[in-house]
C-alpha cells in the first residue's frame, strides 16, 4: 500500500475511523503550569527543572499524536466515503452496461425471429431438415439416406 492512498474494506475503514480516539492528557501533565521548585538542594532544583522540561516534551508529543490521530481519522473517513461513492458509481455503470447488453440481445432475438419467420415460406430448394431424431427429409418429401454419418442430399429431380 502506498502512502498516498488507503486501500481496503470501506466498512472496516469507517469502523476504524469511528473508534480511533486520542487518549486524554494525563493529570500529571497539568503540573506543567506550575513553576519549578527552587527551594532545597541543587539536585532538587535540577530535578524540578528537568521534570518541567520532560513534562513539556511529553505534552508536546501527546498533542502531536492527538493531532495525527484526528488527521488519520479524517483521512480514513474521507477514503471510505470516496470508495463507497466509487463502488456506487461502478455498480451504476455495470447496471447500465448490463441493460444495454440485454437490450441488444432482445433486439437480436427479435431480428432472428423475424428473419426466421420471413424465410420459412420458400419453395422446394433441396434443403435438408435434420431436427429431432427422425431421419432427414428432402424438401420434396422423400427420406434422405444417411451414409457415413452425414446426410446425403438428393438432387431436386428425385
Amino acid at each position: 500500500m502506498s502512502t498516498s492512498n488507503i486501500d481496503g474494506d470501506t466498512e472496516a475503514m469507517s469502523a476504524y475511523a469511528g473508534q480511533l480516539t486520542a487518549p486524554a492528557m494525563p493529570p500529571s501533565l497539568a503540573r506543567l503550569g506550575t513553576p519549578p521548585d527552587l527551594t532545597g538542594l541543587f539536585e532538587g532544583i535540577a530535578m524540578s527543572v528537568l521534570d518541567k522540561a520532560a513534562t513539556a516534551t511529553m505534552s508536546a508529543l501527546l498533542a502531536k499524536l492527538t493531532e495525527d490521530m484526528v488527521t488519520d481519522t479524517a483521512t480514513v473517513k474521507a477514503a471510505a466515503a470516496g470508495y463507497t461513492a466509487a463502488d456506487v458509481a461502478s455498480a451504476l455503470t455495470l447496471a447500465t452496461s448490463a441493460t444495454k447488453v440485454i437490450k441488444q440481445g432482445v433486439d437480436l432475438l427479435k431480428k432472428t425471429t423475424s428473419s426466421m419467420s420471413g424465410s420459412g415460406s420458400g419453395s422446394a430448394s433441396g434443403s435438408v431438415s435434420t431436427s429431432g431424431s427422425t431421419p432427414p427429409v428432402h424438401s420434396a418429401g422423400t427420406a434422405v439416406p444417411i451414409t457415413g454419418g452425414a446426410a446425403s442430399v438428393l438432387p431436386k429431380s428425385v
